[in-house]
Parts: C-alpha cells; sequence; structure tokens
C-alpha cells in the first residue's frame, strides 16, 4: 500500500543517494574524540537518516509486522529527536532572520508530531496506519525539501550563522546524546 509515494521513485531529499550507505555531509571536522560537525550537516544528516529509514519501511512486505514495528519505533525516534534539536537550538537562532521560514517549519513539525501520536493508535498491518504513514512521508519529505532547498533555513542559516555553526553543532549532538542516555537508563 505504501508504494504510492515510494519517495518519488527513492529521489527523496535531496543529495540522498538512491541506494547503498549515505555518505557523512560535507564540511565534517575531526577532533581527538571523534567525528563534529556543524548544525546544518547535522540536521540534514538526520533528514537522511530519515529518509533511509522511510525507505526501508516502503521495502518491508506488509506481512513483515515485527519489522514494520521496529523502523516505525526508529522513525518516530529520529523525527521527535530532530524536532526537539531544531526547535531547541537551530530555529532560536535564525529566527531573528527567517521569522516565517521558522514559524512554518514549527508548524511542520506539529503536523509530523500529530501524525506519530495518530499512528500509535493503529496497528502497522492496518490500512489507517499506512493512510499515517504516508501522510507521514509527504510532510517530511515536503519538510525537508522547504528547508534544504534555495532560500530556505539551512541555505540562510549557512550564510548569516557560518560563525555559530560549529558550536550549535556541538550543542545539537550533546543534547542528542543526553536523550539517548536518558532513554537507555
Amino acid at each position: 500500500m505504501l508504494n504510492a509515494l515510494q519517495l518519488k521513485e527513492n529521489q527523496g531529499f535531496p543529495g540522498v543517494p538512491k541506494t547503498g550507505l549515505f555518505p557523512l555531509a560535507e564540511g565534517l571536522q575531526v577532533e581527538a574524540w571523534g567525528v563534529l560537525m556543524n548544525a546544518i550537516d547535522l540536521l540534514k544528516n538526520d533528514h537522511q537518516t530519515v529518509q533511509h529509514l522511510f525507505a526501508e519501511y516502503i521495502a518491508t512486505d506488509e506481512t513483515e509486522t515485527d519489522r514494520r514495528e521496529d523502523l516505525f519505533q526508529q522513525i518516530e525516534k529520529e523525527l521527535l529527536a530532530h524536532t526537539d534539536v531544531e526547535e531547541a537550538i537551530f530555529y532560536p537562532a535564525i529566527k531573528n532572520v527567517a521569522p516565517d521560514l521558522v514559524e512554518q517549519a514549527i508548524t511542520e513539525h506539529q503536523e509530523v508530531t500529530q501524525l506519530l501520536t495518530e499512528m500509535l493508535e493503529y496497528e502497522v498491518d492496518d490500512d489507517e496506519f499506512d493512510k499515517r504513514m504516508n501522510s507521514l512521508m509527504e510532510t517530511v519529505q515536503t519538510h525537508v525539501q522547504q528547508e534544504e532547498g534555495a532560500g530556505g533555513v539551512m541555505e540562510i542559516g549557512r550564510q548569516r550563522l557560518s560563525g555559530q555553526l560549529e558550536e550549535m553543532g556541538r550543542q545539537i549532538q550533546q543534547r542528542k546524546d543526553s536523550a539517548d542516555e536518558e532513554l537507555a537508563a
């Protein structure tokens, strides 16, 4: 049933290869304790991760309910973590420069959160779940294209926040690591 969207024949998000593993974003910095990316590269990698999970979900057979449930949980976790760091760190920094775009992005996040909440009411093999999954994929795809596209918040952020992006990247990674630790506890 999910084949209708097919993420535009897996051309989904800008910069995401059609098959294989996703490369790390450009502009990586290597530090003694690991790899550090700036805020925009981290957020773009989140987009790629979700795109990959959507593609995996679409590739599963309808009878693979355990695998679909696992993928949905991963999608939900990734989207909620991404929303959190964008709204807590990136959007406040760009809001003065692009208030309308930030407001639109927050509205789209609310739509995604609402769809995720509704999906929890259904089993993954339910037609209503599939309808919402299609809506979720379409909403996320549109959101990503607007953020990453020409004139989007990421382009504006790269132009206007260049001196702050590395520190914001540290903050984003720290917030995500803290959230992962809390979930593991």
